[in-house]
Formats: C-alpha cells, sequence, structure tokens
C-alpha cells in the first residue's frame, strides 16, 4: 500500500510527521529543464540524510521526468521543503510516492509492479511506417491480455517504421493463442510483431545461418538452370507437386536433378552472373561480421552457387547439394552426389556449426522462406520466416515480410544509428 502527496502539500508543518526512519520514498519531478532537473533533486539528496536505492530518467524532448526511490535515515522534513522549492524554481511538477515498509518493490523502477510476471521484447515493424490504427489494435490487444507495458523505443530514423516493447506478460498468458493473435494482427495490417524472450541471449547472438534461394538471394537456383538446360516447365510442376504434399523434398530434388542430365557445368558460371542478391544482405553481413557474428548459409541448392554467395558476403560456412559431374568434367549426369541437404539435414547443420563454435543454440538466428526450412527456424533462439510461405510464416516464431535483410538488425534491437556505425567502413 502506498500513498501519494502533491508538492503543495510540504508546506504543511505536520505532513511528514508520520513518515519514519527506514520508510521508501518514491521522488518524481517532472519539467522543462533537463539536467537541471536531475541536478536539482540530487542536491537536495546529497544535503539530507537519505540513501539512494534506484532512479530513472525518461525524456521527451525537453521535457523530462527523473524519478528517484529513496530511503530515509531521519524523519527530515527538511528534505520535501528542500524538494518543493527546487521544484518551484525549475517549474517543476513534484510528487512524493510514500511506501509502507511491508510494501514489496519491483526490482527496478521500470519494471510493471505486479506478481507472476515474465519480460519479453516485441518489435513491430513495417517500412511504410506503423498507421495509428495498428499501434491502436495493437495496444487494445495487450490491454486484453493484460500486458503492461515497461518500456517503449522508437528504433528508426525519421519515419516511425519499427518501435521495440519491453512488456511484463502474465505466467499465465498462453503464449501460443497470443503469438496466433499477433500473426492474424500482423497480416490485418501488413506489419510484422517479433516476439522475443527478453532476456541477455535477446542481443548477444553469436550465430546467424541463412538459406539461400529466396532468402540471401531473390532467385531459385534449380530454376534458373532449368531454364537454360530448357526444362523449366518441367521442373516446376515437379516443384508444385512438392509444395502441395504429394512428394516429399528428397523426391522432388532427385526428380527435379534427374532432369539436368546432360546440361553442360558452364551454366553455372552464367547463372553467378546473374544472381540478384536480396536488398540488405550485403549491409547485413558486413553489420554482423563486424560485432563477431559467425555467418552461415545452409541451402536445398547446389555448393558452387552456395560458395559463390559465401565469399561475396563474407560468410564463415557454406553447405549446399552437389550435382555429380561425369568423368570427362563437362556435364551434369542427373544425379546427386552425398548425403541430400533437406529440412532436417539443414537443422542437423545449425547444430553442427553451433557445437563447432562452442555457441548456445539461444544465441543462434536462423532465416529462411520455405518449408524446408521451418526445421532450422525452430532449432534456432530467434528463427526468422523472411518474405516466406504462408505455412512458414504461421509456424515460424519471428516474421519479417519487409524488402531488406538489413531489418534483421531491428529484431536484435539495433537502432538506426547503431546500424550506421555498423555499416560505415571505419
Amino acid at each position: 500500500m502506498s500513498t501519494t502527496l502533491q508538492s503543495n502539500l510540504v508546506t504543511s508543518q505536520n505532513i511528514w510527521l508520520h513518515l519514519l526512519p527506514q520508510q521508501k520514498i518514491l521522488v518524481s519531478l517532472t519539467g522543462p529543464h533537463g539536467t537541471d532537473i536531475i541536478g536539482c533533486v540530487l542536491d537536495c539528496m546529497a544535503k539530507n540524510d537519505c540513501e539512494i536505492e534506484d532512479f530513472m530518467l525518461s525524456r521527451l524532448h525537453h521535457n523530462v521526468t527523473f524519478g528517484v526511490l529513496i530511503t530515509l535515515k531521519s524523519d527530515n522534513a527538511n528534505l520535501f521543503r528542500d524538494l518543493a522549492e527546487a521544484a518551484k524554481k525549475w517549474d517543476g511538477n513534484l510528487t512524493f510516492n510514500v511506501h509502507n515498509q511491508q510494501d514489496i518493490l519491483p526490482k527496478s523502477l521500470e519494471d510493471a509492479p505486479y506478481k507472476n510476471r515474465i519480460k519479453y521484447t516485441a518489435t513491430v515493424l513495417n517500412q511504410n511506417g506503423l498507421t495509428p490504427k495498428f499501434l491502436d489494435e495493437w495496444t487494445k490487444l495487450l490491454l486484453q491480455e493484460k500486458i503492461s507495458v515497461e518500456k517503449m523505443q522508437k528504433l528508426s530514423e525519421g519515419k516511425l517504421i519499427c518501435a521495440d516493447y519491453k512488456l511484463s506478460v502474465p505466467s499465465e498468458t498462453d503464449l501460443e493463442r497470443l503469438r496466433q493473435e499477433l500473426f492474424q494482427l500482423s497480416i490485418n495490417h501488413r506489419t510484422d510483431v517479433a516476439l522475443q524472450p527478453f532476456n541477455v541471449f535477446r542481443k548477444h547472438k553469436r550465430l546467424v545461418v541463412f538459406d539461400m534461394d529466396s532468402t540471401l538471394i531473390q532467385q531459385e537456383v534449380i530454376d534458373e538452370i532449368a531454364r537454360m538446360a530448357g526444362v523449366v516447365n518441367e521442373v516446376a510442376a515437379i516443384t508444385e507437386a512438392a509444395m502441395n504434399g504429394e512428394i516429399d523434398f528428397q523426391e522432388s530434388l532427385r526428380r527435379r536433378v534427374s532432369l539436368l542430365k546432360g546440361t553442360s557445368v558452364d551454366v553455372l558460371q552464367s547463372i553467378k552472373k546473374k544472381l540478384i542478391f536480396t536488398e540488405g544482405a550485403h549491409l547485413l553481413c558486413k553489420a554482423l561480421k563486424k560485432v563477431g557474428f559467425k555467418l552461415a548459409v545452409i541451402s536445398g541448392g547446389f555448393i558452387p552457387l552456395a560458395n559463390y554467395v559465401k565469399n561475396e558476403l563474407g560468410l564463415d560456412y557454406a553447405f549446399a547439394n552437389q550435382l555429380k559431374i561425369s568423368s570427362d568434367g563437362l556435364t551434369f549426369t542427373g544425379e546427386l552426389d552425398g548425403p541430400i541437404v533437406d529440412g532436417k539435414r539443414k537443422a542437423e547443420l545449425l547444430e553442427v556449426i553451433a557445437q563447432a563454435e562452442n555457441i548456445r543454440l539461444d544465441q543462434v538466428i536462423a532465416v529462411g522462406d520455405g518449408a524446408n526450412d521451418l526445421l532450422m527456424l525452430a532449432k534456432a533462439g530467434l528463427g526468422i520466416a523472411f518474405n516466406a510461405k504462408p505455412r512458414v510464416q504461421e509456424q515460424a516464431r519471428a516474421r519479417i515480410n519487409q524488402k531488406s535483410l538489413k531489418y534483421v538488425l531491428y529484431l536484435l534491437g539495433y537502432t538506426d544509428e547503431d546500424a550506421q556505425q555498423l555499416f560505415s567502413d571505419d
């Protein structure tokens, strides 16, 4: 139980008579003078007998709110008279929140004062701007779920396209149902909402594993080879059958590769020249490497092109399928050489890389767009469906439906200012 007292009550001669040593008081001063507000409050504390337990600052342009949680060392009314005079001097609005000794206070002044809560972070993103209608419905959903907002931060410069929320979520919340509600909200407003546990590993990821086709590059490699081999329609029919669940990925890949029999290996050199990297791929990889990330591409495509992408983006690892080549080295035989990199193999390779680098799985990010990426996305601490198929988006824990891969940085909590430092050549 606590009592809030406005500063104008301080003039009463006996208003503080009920305060005792070891009483906890939350002092809050709001005003237009920035650092002066901080200085005048701390000056009052220094002159009087109290102990500072915690403090926090909130700024809105010139206006700031400075809050200090103190423990009284004596029943010293001078402190409160000094604070009232300081508030008057600096045009501030002063309040005191008096806590009874039995009150259980949160660990931090930023924390919502409720029991049995779990901390999450939610990143909301729309490259065209976060609309008032979306923000209204998003906030109403939080209210409906009794989720408290502890902190809001704009991550984008200029236009409001991305914001990060620190949330206090009731422990009894059905998170799977909440994720489905967030998915529907995202679809309705074409705005991404990524919910992650708020913990030390959110920003301290160390490994990113990418799919290649339609993720790091815009094309599907096997379609490009098929087009040059003159079998693009046949390959497309097999792909569609796989997408409809009529055949599995391994069988689909074998059938498509069989159609490439006799095709010159030189087509791979031609395709390298035609590859279009996804917007932001170079910037993202450069930024992540600068802060010490290990990067990998694990593809259901083919190793010569995966190695090319690896070299272009400065990645550390590349895994993909190997096309068998004729004994004279001139053509493809229509067969695969070695184990097939399917969905299960992708997840296994992710774990192998993490173990080799001594990296925990909750420090791993996986980015992909297809059904054969789902196991990999689920294995990583943060699995991101990037412009993915509907089924993948629904099952993934995070989604980015924007043009650029650079927005992955937002999901790690980096601001545009952070990104500019990481993108620079300094």
